[in-house]
């Protein structure tokens, strides 16, 4: 064995060659969207396009199909659509796949147009645990449309472990080939990722594949991401600088350097730094003290966003207020004396 290439004080073969075969899927305008609703304009789309094209990236997921009249008209921009002529304006055909994304309750099947009449390759549905029937139930629509199809249960740190088997076993018995541990708040830790992941892939059938969308409340999306790829996930979410809601997701370009492989390419992505830090710099997304405080304490990080919009940087009062009637803990080891 000789020495890591990149940090010559340590053995080289310490780390997995599962990353060696994780799919990368690009969430950026999806997800990134919530910071800007969605009014990305057509040249940047485009040039995100070309560039995780060019970086090897396996799967863009472009944005959200939404029913009409669901959302007031011009609240939201197109991406929140994904219509076939403004997707048409911004993609080519290329190796990489194309998904959107649909939020149960805003999205029906009589909504899902043909494959056949789409750029689109793969639908994802993301759905609480409760919905988890009426879901796969769509997502069976869409196969048969003929879509590849994913399906996130979002939300899954405030399951108990009984209701995270149930919509397990309702997966198991589905025809849905692809399942992600989605981590909504970012409160997980990497124990919770492999233990979740373990679990996923114990209860569903093995042509079943999974994989992670991770949160960065805690700045641990990245360290969760490389836990989840120890533990033989097959796909990763991930986005440019890590642009998503609140404190963002796994940082693309972090997981192309650490996947150092010859499909995927980092510096297409590492050319769009300054526009996605001019973004970032109006936008403000990423790590922040309340979207820490939201993630630890499993909360929905709307109380974050809605503090910062307000500029109130008072901190500690915000965790008071969050923790006013929170139990005191109880560890699985006692107290010293």
């Amino acid at each position: 064995m000789g020495l890591d290439y990149r940090v010559r004080c340590v053995p080289d073969g310490l780390i997995t060659d599962r990353r060696r075969t994780v799919q990368v899927l690009d969430c950026t305008i999806r997800d990134g969207g919530i910071c800007n609703d969605w009014f990305f304009d057509k040249p940047l789309v485009r040039s995100v396009f070309e560039a995780l094209a060019a970086a090897g990236v396996d799967l863009m997921e472009i944005g959200y199909q939404t029913a009409a009249g669901v959302h007031p008209n011009g609240a939201v921009g197109p991406w929140k659509y994904c219509r076939e002529e403004d997707l048409l304006d911004v993609v080519r055909p290329s190796g990489m796949k194309l998904a959107a994304m649909v939020d149960m309750g805003r999205f029906r099947p009589e909504d899902l147009r043909p494959k056949r009449d789409s750029v689109i390759d793969v639908l994802r549905v993301a759905t609480y645990a409760r919905d988890a029937a009426a879901a796969v139930d769509l997502l069976h629509a869409a196969q048969e449309l003929g879509y590849d199809v994913h399906c996130n249960v979002m939300a899954v740190t405030t399951c108990n472990p009984q209701e995270v088997d149930q919509f397990l076993a309702i997966l198991h018995d589905s025809r849905v080939p692809n399942v992600a541990v989605v981590d909504s708040f970012g409160a997980m830790y990497p124990h919770h990722v492999r233990y979740l992941i373990r679990k996923y892939k114990n209860w569903l059938r093995s042509d079943q594949k999974v994989g992670v969308h991770l949160h960065n409340n805690q700045q641990t999306a990245f360290a969760n991401a490389i836990a989840a790829i120890d533990e033989g996930v097959d796909f990763v979410d991930a986005s440019i600088t890590g642009m998503g809601r609140g404190a963002g997701n796994v940082p693309l370009e972090l997981l192309l350097m650490y996947l150092d492989d010859p499909k995927h390419d980092p510096r297409p992505v590492l050319e769009l730094g300054p526009t996605f830090i001019e973004l970032r710099n109006s936008l403000k997304w990423g790590y922040q003290l309340p979207y820490a405080i939201t993630g630890w304490l499993n909360l929905h990080p709307k109380a974050g966003i809605d503090r910062l919009k307000l500029g109130n940087f008072e901190y500690a009062g915000f965790w008071d207020t969050l923790t006013a009637n929170r139990p005191r803990p109880r560890h699985h080891r006692p107290e010293p004396g």
